[in-house]
């Protein structure tokens, strides 16, 4: 991961082939110390795991992808937890048919590019774990 441009608060990242994003971006966070966020990105991916929340059984069923996509938006944000950084994420993405899917992102690896802008903000995020959901919310 690349920082190309930084400015103030903002900052443009890219991702290059192979490498994959939401690490990146708690790697990118642990290092310069940023404990609240915001991104965007797009780009293309050459696999995928996403996922879907199903409330009955307070847990993800998720799906892995191993086709080359477009990512159509990619969006989120990063706090903390425990003392860690977390990023929850979404996406859209199209294959060759053109057809959209979309869902929680738990895995997005680059094929080409992934351009990802990047707003820190003033303060920290926290999430804690809900018994209730079996999820991360924010605290």
């Amino acid at each position: 991961m690349k920082v190309i441009l930084q400015d103030g608060r903002s900052q443009v990242l890219r991702f290059d082939k192979g490498e994959e994003v939401i690490a990146g971006l708690q790697n990118h966070m642990n290092e310069h110390r940023i404990s609240a966020c915001v991104f965007s990105g797009i780009g293309s991916c050459s696999e995928m795991e996403l996922g879907y929340y199903n409330s009955h059984i307070k847990d993800y069923r998720r799906k892995p992808f191993l086709d080359g996509m477009e990512i159509l938006s990619f969006s989120g944000n990063g706090g903390m937890k425990e003392g860690a950084p977390i990023v929850h994420a979404h996406g859209l993405f199209s294959g060759t048919d053109f057809a959209v899917i979309g869902g929680h992102v738990f895995k997005l690896v680059v094929s080409a590019t992934c351009e990802i802008f990047l707003q820190t903000l003033a303060g920290e995020i926290t999430r804690s774990q809900n018994a209730d959901f079996n999820l991360n919310l924010l605290a």
